[in-house]
């Protein structure tokens, strides 16, 4: 299953990298990952950018996890 915790641990990021890299709080890195923060398509495009990845696959988790 793809989702933005697993690209970021792929790519051995913290989410305190990857937050700083992508011009985020630590924190809002953390809601998203736990599904507390819903990302909008055009937050998951910066992270995308930032994780060189498919914005898309960063949903995957999101969508398992909420149902």
């Amino acid at each position: 299953m793809f989702g933005l915790r697993v690209i970021r641990q792929e790519r051995t990021l913290s989410q305190k990298e990857l937050a700083k890299a992508a011009g985020f709080a630590t924190a809002s890195m953390s809601r998203y990952e736990t599904v507390n923060r819903i990302m909008s398509v055009d937050i998951a495009k910066r992270l995308s950018k930032t994780l060189n990845t498919n914005w898309a696959s960063l949903f995957d988790e999101q969508i398992a996890l909420k149902d």
